[in-house]
């Protein structure tokens, strides 16, 4: 037996809750979308799923994953919401042309991962210009399918909203 279900994924400038930005690259890189984060800045990340949220890796480090209020938009969905502060500290700013992968793994309950690669460009703290070009991000849409027997969560579609 297979389950659908969705994962809703946003970040946000902890400070001052104002949304992050990004751009269409095409095939120019390795993913077709990039995210524009500062370094040395605080973001919180929430993740809004139908399933219990344990643990969240970023980039290989753990985060503290907290329940919050989910928004309402969602909760004829029965969607639960999480989040956790993801800080840049230590990411080096990106030359012209270049992108970081950053890998994210959430852990749900019944041992079940879901594992995905968000293509960053980092920006320096105080800059504002160039890492608000693009479009402002709501959140990255998963589509998702769990095949009973399995804890990988295969991503059938990815939408930036």
């Amino acid at each position: 037996m297979t389950s659908h279900f969705k994962v809703l994924l946003s970040f946000t400038h902890k400070e001052g809750g104002g949304g992050v930005y990004y751009k269409h690259d095409g095939e120019r890189f390795s993913q077709p979308h990039t995210l524009k984060l500062n370094q040395n800045t605080d973001y919180t990340v929430a993740v809004q799923s139908p399933l219990i949220l344990r643990d969240m890796m970023i980039h290989g480090e753990r985060f503290e994953v907290k329940e919050v209020e989910p928004e309402k938009r969602h909760s004829a969905e029965d969607f639960r919401k999480f989040s956790a502060t993801f800080n840049t500290t230590g990411y080096m700013v990106e030359k012209r042309n270049k992108r970081k992968d950053i890998a994210v793994a959430l852990m749900f309950d019944g041992d079940v991962t879901l594992t995905v690669v968000l293509q960053c460009k980092f920006y320096q703290q105080t800059e504002t210009e160039h890492s608000s070009w693009g479009t402002s991000l709501t959140w990255i849409e998963y589509d998702c399918t769990l095949t009973e027997g399995e804890t990988g969560v295969l991503v059938k579609k990815e939408q930036y909203v």
